[in-house]
């Protein structure tokens, strides 16, 4: 059963992604199905205030037509890196993302929780955050990650699009 409910949550893991609350050193290229090229990565900061793992992930989603950009950068703090469910690791934090659309000038920023549950080669992760981005907004990820060290396959859903595939480059 153990084994059943292991493999069920890597498929619901890849059908959606989004990145972990934890910080990671990553660079990897992508395609948003119905947005275009996407160019990513993420890196821990090197400043952790009170002894909090803080992390930023930054995002570039150009369409296939190259007449746009949009830009997207979530600032993250780990609040609580060691929570544990059915032996498998919890981590939950807090995120800030800021995003800026070239089509209309669209700037907008949403606050919310992140977390991430860690399950043997890989990482189901989430996102909700509320804000404002040409009005009151909701933001969301969810997903996960599937773990072949050096690289990572990642497969994500979020208010940006709505399925992007990605390979990424971890170190």
């Amino acid at each position: 059963m153990k084994q059943l409910l292991a493999l069920l949550t890597l498929v619901l893991g890849l059908a959606f992604a989004q990145a972990p609350a934890y910080p990671e050193n990553t660079l990897g290229v992508g395609f948003g199905i119905g947005r275009g090229l996407v160019a990513q990565g993420s890196l821990g900061l090197p400043f952790s205030p009170l002894g909090i793992d803080t992390g930023l992930d930054l995002e570039a989603i150009v369409p296939t037509s190259f007449n746009a950009l949009e830009v997207w950068a979530l600032f993250k703090a780990n609040l609580l890196p060691a929570l544990s469910v059915a032996d498998l690791s919890l981590s939950a934090g807090l995120g800030l993302d800021l995003s800026f659309n070239t089509v209309g000038s669209l700037f907008g920023f949403h606050l919310g929780p992140v977390a991430s549950l860690e399950i043997p080669g890989g990482a189901i992760s989430g996102y909700l955050g509320l804000g404002f981005k040409g009005g009151f907004s909701l933001a969301y990820g969810l997903g996960g990650r599937l773990y072949l060290d050096p690289v990572a396959l990642e497969v994500a859903t979020s208010d940006r699009y709505p399925i992007k595939i990605a390979l990424l480059y971890l170190w």
